[in-house]
């Protein structure tokens, strides 16, 4: 393939790959690029990595580059801005995701009129269509937190303990914390930088519990950054990964807010202490306010997604230059040619293609849902499917393509390790990815199984075996998590739930995951032509392949696939692979990473970096010279 067909190979790829806002995408990458503010720094003390990330937070927000009101028209806009960010640092995408998701797209979502104002000056009805507060937010002139998770009660917050008291004759709520397991525990942005925290608590009207409700409050005074009176911040420290984010721990001595502190959107207290709901039972209450996590999930697989690519594009790229051994015994045989490294690698390069057009997929179906355009009422299992399975395949991806790239993998300054430390972040925040799952299985199980295919297949190695195959395992699953459920009553049901048959529930929702990224990706490849649609082929066969032999077992003890047709799974692995490697630049090309963002120098010519002299950090210098 010449140079100028590889390029519209890979312009097509890449439309395929990222088909969404890619002006929007283009002007983003640009504005990264432009500034030595975004070339990657590591070797620099905690205070200012997390002000480098709060500087860059501010400078992309100058640009308009998001809004949270984008949740009201696009929230695809949102989750494409995430993705591109991302290609810069994992604690800057993690410091927006907060401020503009979680924070602001709580406020915009629950709150009303009077929380769209200044609340410190401005009148409670603005004129016209202003919202002071919500620009103030998008302008990072008022920054914000998310206080959800306590320390005790992380997997379980509709438990939490903080509580919300109703001071009728002060005619304002009281936020406590009662005890150490209630400190409000890994609050992003909480250790330095908010101002604002919308902080979740207890309800408490005459003594009644009304169920956990959101209320926004001010934690530190504008000017001094000082706390205010009643509120209490630790700082967190270093961590494993994304250390320029600021996690704090917060608690709450008596703290009073304004009655009107209530995002009041779907309950609300009048000054008399009346409560009037849109939502009648406390713990329904509790998942409404609760619903932007839906969107945080996206969000961060979108971020996930991003630095996968990153991993694969700086692993790859320094395979096909490294030489090492050859036949005659010389360095003369690029890494990439082995057969370990391509298997290493390329399954996984297939796998977050394909995670990745079933991302597409759940934002736009999110997108279509949030704004109201089109219900989606599958849209809780595709959100809580999508970010356990990006999520773990970018820590995979990231440590072996460390490990595949040896001591080179190991320097800070070659990226991986900044992957791996955002990938752990990644596959525990807005809910751990096993408890997803499970939140995702019992979705299911609320659903009428599929009708079970009977019969094995016959045709070996095409896509429709494959399909049926994948089918199979989801379909089998599905119905032997509902019977198990179906037998059992009362106390039981926790009992088998979560003591007896975990391994099924993960299973099952694994299964559904990974079926459904394959139909997008099938739907993708009857949207191309030519060269793209041949290499998406094989790209989406080796996806179902590396998912087939890694529950091989399965299908062998259900009699499924017989010893001789597994034995050909790895033999149709090796010949895809074989297949793939002379695409795979094309591929990387089609992630469309700007060079000055891909700066690892075993991403680039590593031997003039290794002449500098830079004690291991990427200078400008470096970075111009692989343009």
């Amino acid at each position: 393939m010449g140079s100028s067909d590889a390029d519209g190979v890979a312009r097509a790829l890449a439309e395929a790959i990222t088909p969404d806002h890619r002006e929007h995408r283009r002007k983003i990458k640009d504005f990264l690029t432009r500034s030595e503010l975004f070339h990657a720094r590591y070797n620099i003390p905690l205070a200012s990595e997390r002000e480098l990330a709060l500087h860059r937070l501010r400078a992309v927000c100058r640009t308009g580059a998001l809004s949270v009101k984008d949740f009201r028209t696009d929230p695809t806009r949102i989750f494409a801005a995430h993705e591109e960010v991302s290609l810069c640092d994992g604690s800057l995408s993690t410091k927006m995701t907060v401020q503009f998701n979680l924070f602001g797209g709580t406020v915009l979502r629950l709150g009303t009129r009077k929380h769209f104002a200044d609340l410190e000056g401005a009148s409670p009805t603005p004129a016209g269509d202003a919202e002071p507060f919500l620009d103030a937010i998008d302008a990072l002139n008022a920054v914000g937190c998310f206080a959800l998770t306590e320390v005790g009660y992380g997997n379980n917050a509709v438990q939490m303990r903080t509580t919300a008291e109703l001071d009728i004759a002060g005619d304002a709520w009281i936020i406590h914390t009662p005890e150490t397991a209630a400190k409000k525990y890994w609050i992003t942005n909480g250790a330095c930088h908010s101002q604002w925290a919308v902080v979740f608590a207890r309800m408490l009207v005459r003594g009644t519990d009304h169920g956990i409700h959101a209320f926004l409050c001010r934690i530190r005074h504008g000017d001094t950054m000082a706390p205010v009176a009643g509120v209490g911040i630790e700082d967190m420290g270093h961590k494993l990964g994304c250390n320029g984010v600021d996690n704090g721990i917060l608690s709450f001595d008596h703290l009073r807010v304004p009655r009107d502190a209530l995002l009041d959107h779907f309950t609300q207290v009048d000054a008399a202490g009346n409560v009037t709901s849109r939502i009648a039972r406390p713990r329904d209450r509790f998942l409404k306010v609760a619903d932007q996590l839906l969107s945080g999930r996206v969000c961060i697989a979108s971020m996930s997604l991003t630095s996968t690519k990153v991993a694969l594009a700086v692993a790859i790229r320094y395979s096909m230059t490294r030489l090492t051994v050859g036949p005659t015994g010389k360095s003369d045989h690029p890494i990439f040619g082995y057969q370990l490294q391509q298997r290493a690698l390329l399954p996984l390069l297939a796998r977050t293609c394909c995670l990745g057009f079933g991302l597409n997929a759940v934002k736009w179906a999110l997108g279509e849902h949030m704004t109201g355009r089109k219900s989606d009422p599958g849209i809780v299992i595709k959100c809580c499917v999508i970010k356990p399975l990006v999520a773990w395949n970018c820590e995979n991806t990231a440590s072996v393509c460390r490990e595949r790239c040896g001591g080179q993998g190991y320097l800070s300054c070659n990226m991986l390790g900044r992957i791996i430390g955002f990938s752990h972040a990644a596959i525990t925040a807005e809910g751990d990815n096993a408890v997803l799952m499970q939140k995702v299985a019992k979705e299911l199980t609320a659903l009428q199984s599929p009708t079970v295919i009977t019969g094995g297949p016959k045709a070996q190695g095409t896509m429709e075996e494959l399909q049926k195959l994948l089918e199979l395992r989801c379909t089998t699953l599905h119905k032997a998590l509902r019977g198990k459920m179906a037998s059992v009553k009362g106390s039981r049901i926790f009992e088998v739930w979560m003591m007896q048959e975990s391994e099924l529930v993960q299973n099952t929702a694994e299964a559904f995951g990974e079926l459904f990224c394959f139909g997008e990706s099938l739907d993708v490849i009857s949207s191309l032509a030519g060269a793209p649609k041949e290499i998406m082929e094989r790209i989406t066969k080796l996806y179902a392949l590396q998912c087939i032999q890694k529950h091989l077992h399965w299908y062998i003890l259900q009699r499924i696939l017989s010893h001789e047709k597994a034995k050909q799974i790895s033999l149709q692995i090796n010949d895809l692979c074989s297949q793939i490697a002379p695409d795979a630049r094309t591929v990387l090309d089609a992630f469309e990473i700007p060079a000055q963002l891909l700066s690892a120098p075993i991403a680039n010519d590593w031997l003039k970096f290794n002449e500098m002299g830079t004690e291991g950090e990427v200078t400008s210098t470096f970075v111009k010279s692989n343009l």
